[in-house]
Order: structure tokens, then C-alpha cells, then sequence
């Protein structure tokens, strides 16, 4: 890890600061030229440094951990002088032509490239582009909603849509059927995730893509991780999943009313799942032997729920922690639990 570090280095232009090491960028995005490469490349590096420092930490090689964390400020300062402009939005580099697309934001947001200052306006900027139509690189005006990301921005978008207060419209992005969307490709026929969001459309059937085009392909799939993260929210705690979160997110749309999953993790299988009818929301969880949870649950008052029928109060293996943020927080112990709430 500190030899791909110390490579970064010697691929740093001295007057830029950018490294000459970028490759594909945004592979296969809609809007990959607009994006370029060097935003992300930058984005991946101040991610690295973060890593990198937090681990030096972790093994108690103090001096490392200082010279890490100096190189991350550093590459982060580089970073959001190079890539954000004095309207507060991305913009390619050096030549400083405007960038303003999903990946843009989604990247910059969920690896921490962006500085404090920045960040609301980013987050703000990553709600305006995942809302409008879209411009992409052959000059064709996408649908309001589209997916215009992709190898790269796909994997960060619906997490950094959620992390940032938005669930509800990486649902929204989710759901949409419309060319270029996941859902686009399953109305096609799709039984499989596309290597190339445009693998088949009606517009221009296969696109001459015969030659560089997998039908069973991950990198359009990262979605499947907000989904068991963030939408049955299965979550790790701490390495292993000894300790674990739960904190499912029903769609605030209504659209979709239910979702069911799980994890096999090294202790046994975590089981989530929700449905929602009307106001009522009713979650179940499995949590493995040998292993504790944290549960937020969606409720309008703590009042409201009940786990498998009676008081909560009187359920075993479970623990009030606190009721904050429209959620009651709890301890659950192994076993498999049923609430009850309303939302």
C-alpha cells in the first residue's frame, strides 16, 4: 500500500499537480468525456491518503500517519482549487471548461474530496443533475432522472444521494424507465446487468456495440449495495460484522412498498426486510447467533411500536438506546424480531 502511494508521487506533474496516471475515467458513462478523467483519478488519491492515514493510525506508526495526513490535506487543497470554480461547480482542470455532472458530484462527495466549504453546494449541485435533463456526449438531451454515470460514478451516486439527506431520490433514479436507467434495460428484456447501459436500445438497437459487450457485467450493478445498505440498510459496525446496523429506508415515494434481503456474513445470515402499508411500516430482521445490532427503526413516536404483537418493553433481547431523528434506536440481541411501526 505505501509503494502504490510512493508511485502516485512520481506521477505528479510539478506544475498541475495532477497525476499523469488517470486511464478510463468514468468508463462507459453517458457523459465520460464531460466528466474527464483527472477529476476522479485526483478524488481516488485524496481517498487513498485518507485510507492510508487512518490505517498508520490504527497500527501506531505515529510518523506515517503525520506524513499521510499532510499528503491527504495537500491532495485535497489541489483537489478543490483545480476542480471547483467560483460558481461553486466542477470543471475539468487546467482549461476550466464545466464539468456539472452527476459523477462529478457523487464522487467528490462520497470519497470526502471536497472540503467543508464546498460541500453544501455540492450536495445541492448532485440533486440539481440527478433531477434535470441531461446532456450526453453524443449532444442527445436525456430524460429528467436518467443514470447519466458510469463505471465509476454509478458505484458512489445512490450512496452519496443518501448519505447527504436524498433517499428519496435515489429511489427516483432507481425506479426510472427511461433510457439511460437500470429499468431501461430490464423493459428490453434484461435478465442480467448490461455492461453498457446503451448494450440494446430502441433508438439504435445493439449500436454497433456487438464487439465490446457483455450482458453480465457488475460495474452498473453497484447499485445492488445501496440497496442491501442503505434500502434494507444492513450495515457493518465493526470488521466481521460481530457488531452491526440495521437501519432500513422505506422509499418516502410510496412506490415501492416493500424489500427483502440478506447477508451472509462470517457469524450466519443478517435477514432484513420491510413492507409498508399506508402510515404502518412492518420490519423483520434475523440477527446470527454471536452477534449484537443496532437498529434505527422509522416511527412517529416510539409510542407506536410493538415487536411481534406486544410492548417492546416486555420483548426480549431487545434494548432501548434513544429516539432521535424520527427513528427509535434499539439493541438487538440474536434472534429474529417483527416491528411494528407508525411512520
Amino acid at each position: 500500500m505505501a509503494a502504490y502511494i510512493s508511485y502516485l508521487e512520481t506521477t505528479l506533474d510539478k506544475n498541475s499537480g495532477l497525476s499523469s496516471d488517470t486511464q478510463l475515467g468514468d468508463w462507459l458513462g453517458p457523459q465520460n468525456s464531460l466528466t474527464g478523467s483527472a477529476l476522479l483519478a485526483t478524488a481516488y488519491h485524496v481517498f487513498d491518503l485518507e485510507i492510508m492515514m487512518k490505517v498508520a493510525a490504527i497500527l501506531g506508526k505515529e510518523t506515517d500517519e503525520q506524513l499521510y495526513r499532510k499528503m491527504y490535506q495537500e491532495r485535497k487543497e489541489v483537489f478543490n482549487r483545480t476542480f471547483v470554480n467560483a460558481d461553486r461547480k466542477t470543471i475539468q482542470g487546467t482549461n476550466g471548461k464545466l464539468v456539472d455532472t452527476q459523477t462529478s458530484y457523487a464522487v467528490g462527495l462520497a470519497l470526502n474530496a471536497f472540503n467543508e466549504e464546498n460541500i453544501p453546494f455540492m450536495v445541492r449541485n448532485l440533486d440539481e443533475t440527478a433531477k434535470r435533463g441531461n446532456i450526453d456526449d453524443g449532444g442527445v438531451l436525456r430524460p429528467e432522472w436518467s443514470l447519466m454515470t458510469g463505471f465509476i460514478g454509478t458505484a458512489w451516486i445512490s450512496k452519496a444521494l443518501s448519505d447527504n439527506g436524498y433517499s428519496e431520490l435515489a429511489y427516483r433514479l432507481l425506479q426510472n424507465n427511461k433510457y439511460p436507467s437500470w429499468l431501461y434495460a430490464i423493459d428490453q428484456g434484461a435478465t442480467t446487468i448490461w455492461e453498457r447501459l446503451n448494450g440494446y436500445t430502441i433508438e439504435n438497437c445493439f449500436g454497433g456495440n456487438n464487439s465490446m459487450n457483455s450482458f453480465n457485467h457488475y460495474s452498473f450493478g453497484a447499485v445492488g449495495q445501496w440497496m442491501m445498505a442503505y434500502s434494507l440498510g444492513i450495515q457493518r459496525d465493526e470488521p466481521g460484522f460481530r457488531k452491526f446496523v440495521l437501519q432500513p429506508e422505506p422509499d418516502p415515494s410510496g412506490m415501492m412498498t416493500h424489500a427483502k434481503g440478506y447477508y451472509d456474513s462470517m457469524y450466519g445470515r443478517i435477514i432484513s426486510g420491510w413492507r409498508t402499508e399506508s402510515n404502518i411500516f412492518i420490519y423483520e430482521a434475523t440477527v446470527p447467533a454471536n452477534t449484537t445490532a443496532k437498529l434505527y427503526l422509522p416511527a412517529s413516536s416510539v409510542k407506536t411500536i410493538k415487536e411481534n404483537g406486544r410492548s417492546v418493553k416486555r420483548s426480549k433481547g431487545v434494548t432501548f438506546l434513544r429516539y432521535v431523528g424520527g427513528k427509535a434506536v434499539y439493541e438487538l440481541k440474536s434472534g429474529s424480531y417483527r416491528f411494528v411501526s407508525v411512520i
